[in-house]
């Protein structure tokens, strides 16, 4: 018919747990309690399931009221049959607190990756911490300079040797890092300094580097911090 129980996408058929839309660590439970064997979905991709039929009635189908076993892709085999993987997985599931913890900063993340720095962020629910993904800038430690003070900085920019074009194509390269998408890069936070940015050929690295030791030669002699 091409629908419900005749449906294929990717040709994987998989449902990892008894109660798949309650949330729990039932995932390692199951992956740590069966023995696992590779099969073939019925469009050929390959899968696993428990040994000899275990738990052949534990989990429901997708449609109608039926049961089935449990099945695991072959990344999810890896959380136990991988050294390293093992030793996280079987912490997960010996202390269901922490993977608790874990997955809601990873959820957290991935759903707030591309919102910028947290000032963008409302309501009551945004938490006091920051986080280093969210490119946080530390508070100013001085006062910001008045006006004489930035008249002061540009002069001594503009005697430094660097040209207008130099000058021009470094601001642009930075200002042309930032992402609308996600809010990154961008001249706040000078990213052009620090790899890989520095690096990119689109930055022209050579004369960067060549820029930004003059302008570090200005900030360094500079009577306040800038």
């Amino acid at each position: 018919s091409g629908a419900g129980p005749d449906t294929i996408n990717s040709g994987l058929e998989v449902t990892w747990t008894y109660h798949p839309t309650r949330w729990d660590n039932e995932f390692f439970h199951i992956l740590f309690s069966y023995e696992w064997e590779l099969f073939e979905s019925p469009a050929g991709a390959k899968q696993w399931r428990p040994k000899n039929g275990a738990g052949s009635d534990m989990v429901p189908e997708a449609h109608g009221d039926g049961k089935r076993e449990p099945r695991m892709l072959t990344s999810d085999i890896a959380l136990r049959m991988d050294p390293t993987y093992e030793k996280i997985s079987r912490r997960f599931l010996e202390h269901p607190e922490e993977f608790a913890a874990a997955f809601a900063r990873a959820w957290f993340k991935l759903t707030h990756r591309d919102m910028g720095p947290v000032s963008r962020y409302v309501g009551s629910e945004v938490p006091s911490e920051q986080f280093v993904w969210q490119d946080p800038l530390p508070q100013a430690s001085t006062e910001a300079l008045s006006d004489s003070d930035t008249a002061d900085l540009k002069s001594a920019i503009a005697n430094s040797g660097l040209s207008i074009s130099e000058l021009v194509a470094t601001a642009w390269s930075s200002a042309a890092s930032f992402r609308n998408s996600d809010k990154r890069g961008g001249a706040n936070g000078a990213r052009i300094r620090l790899e890989p940015m520095r690096s990119w050929d689109v930055n022209t690295p050579g004369q960067l580097s060549s820029v930004l030791s003059k302008l570090e030669e200005v900030q360094a002699n500079f009577p306040k911090p800038v």
